[in-house]
């Protein structure tokens, strides 16, 4: 998983909180994760960027029979709808298949109805030098292109509060974190 320093308490995010490094691998620093939480209330945050724990960016690389694995394990409930679908992939039924599969299908979350449950499966790789965000929301877009100074191209009304563009700091090629 890609896991980023958090600048701010955000509690719409997962929170990664490293371990120990895997030794023996190439091409850089690769932890073990302690823990994994989706969503956290304020204290489970604060607590997070207190001990170094990193926002979840959801981009991540995974061997497909472990995560085929995993789903049977914490997701059993989906894993036969998912069993229908992979038989139904490139034949006259696709379409349909999938349509019914999607009427059936239980809400779930993958973060914190996997990911949380197997933190023991994951590794973290860290960011840095790169401005990373969720664009879940307009306000997330707004904020970005305001660090960055530029203005949206949608309309601003649809934002909670103003926009107020700020500078880069060019000099040491680094963008402000204050809010």
């Amino acid at each position: 998983m890609l896991g980023v320093a958090p600048d701010r308490l955000e509690l719409d995010y997962g929170w990664i909180q490293p371990g120990p490094a895997l030794t023996g691998l190439p091409g850089g620093p690769v932890q073990t994760v302690r823990s994994f939480l989706e969503k956290p209330d304020a204290a489970q945050a604060d607590a997070g960027l207190r001990a170094g724990a990193l926002w979840n960016t959801l981009v991540f690389a995974a061997n497909v029979d472990l995560l085929w694995t995993l789903g049977w394990q914490c997701l059993p409930d989906m894993m036969p709808l998912f069993e229908r679908l992979s038989q139904a992939i490139g034949g006259p039924e696709e379409g349909r298949a999938l349509e019914a599969i999607y009427r059936d299908m239980p809400a779930k979350n993958f973060s914190s109805d996997l990911l949380q449950r197997v933190p023991e499966k994951l590794a973290v790789v860290e960011l840095t030098g790169v401005l990373w965000s969720d664009w879940g929301k307009p306000e997330r877009i707004a904020e970005t292109l305001r660090r960055i100074d530029r203005r949206p191209a949608f309309p601003l009304t649809c934002l909670d509060r103003p926009f107020v563009p700020f500078p880069v700091t060019a000099a040491k090629g680094v963008l402000p974190m204050s809010v």
